[in-house]
């Protein structure tokens, strides 16, 4: 059996009538079909990842492109052999995705360059920046890109005005599917940038139609598969450190009772070959 995961989000303006209706009607759906995942609801959009029987999330975009507001909604997909997710979520937030409270909502295409144009931009005099959480970029990037060395989204608009390059250089932004880019480009832009550009449907999107292109490693994802290689399939190489939380690749055979596990690199490094917490001396 093989499951449809999909993503996407927009931009737009939602009363808190609209936000309470539209949990209702989405939590519902989604129950009935048996969706697993997350939708995020705010005042400024929404942001989802979701995974369910092909014919479920093909009933669920049907029913989202009936409103009004999300009319030529864009989806990234992927396939996977098992459910990602163990819950359905429809969640309202402040926010789509967590950022400084004062900057504004993005509002239609802003300096968005398709997966084409990006591909081609690539080989021109430009500076990449990739916008997502250290340990994500360490899963894998776009070659020569930078690494703001993130802990968190929140901490980019500090990068943003520590960023030292010529106001007319071209800057191109990257994100897993978009939404962070969104956001990013209008801190640049507000320290002066003119030519800053984001990647139209992220990685994701970019990896459908260039699976063999620029991107370098595999894209890392919040959920169970980890991440996911150029073909948009499930990685083999990944597992969330039982340690820490983050992604890792070390196989190792537990020192404390001889179990196989994968952990990352830095906890192998600084704490040993340890299986779990529990094996771990404390």
């Amino acid at each position: 059996m093989s499951y449809l995961i999909t993503t996407f989000y927009r931009f737009v303006n939602f009363s808190p009538d609209r936000l309470e209706q539209l949990q209702a009607d989405w939590l519902e759906f989604g129950q009935r079909r048996g969706l697993r995942g997350l939708v995020i609801l705010a005042p400024e959009g929404c942001n989802a990842t979701i995974a369910g029987l092909p014919e479920a999330i093909e009933a669920f975009r049907r029913e989202l492109l009936l409103e009004p507001e999300l009319e030529g909604l864009d989806f990234k997909d992927s396939r996977s052999a098992n459910l990602p997710f163990k819950r359905w979520k429809v969640e309202r937030r402040n926010q789509t995705i967590k950022y400084r409270p004062d900057c504004p909502a993005p509002g239609g295409r802003h300096h968005h360059l398709t997966p084409q144009q990006w591909h081609a931009k690539l080989d021109d005099d430009v500076t990449v920046i990739d916008t997502r959480n250290d340990y994500e970029v360490k899963v894998g990037k776009f070659s020569g890109a930078l690494d703001p060395g993130l802990e968190s989204f929140e901490q980019f608009t500090d990068y943003a005005r520590q960023l030292e390059l010529p106001k007319d250089r071209p800057v191109l932004l990257y994100c897993t599917g978009g939404i962070r880019c969104e956001k990013a480009v209008l801190d640049l832009e507000e320290q002066g940038y003119t030519q800053v550009y984001q990647l139209e449907g992220g990685i994701l999107k970019y990896l459908e139609q260039y699976p063999d292109g620029k991107f370098e490693g595999e894209c890392f994802v919040f959920d169970e598969r980890v991440a996911v290689d150029s073909q948009l399939a499930p990685s083999s190489t990944y597992r969330f450190c039982p340690l820490c939380g983050d992604p890792g690749r070390q196989a190792i055979e537990c020192s404390q009772c001889g179990s196989q596990a994968v952990i990352c690199e830095p906890c192998l490094s600084k704490r040993g070959p340890y299986c779990s917490k529990g094996c771990h001396p404390a």
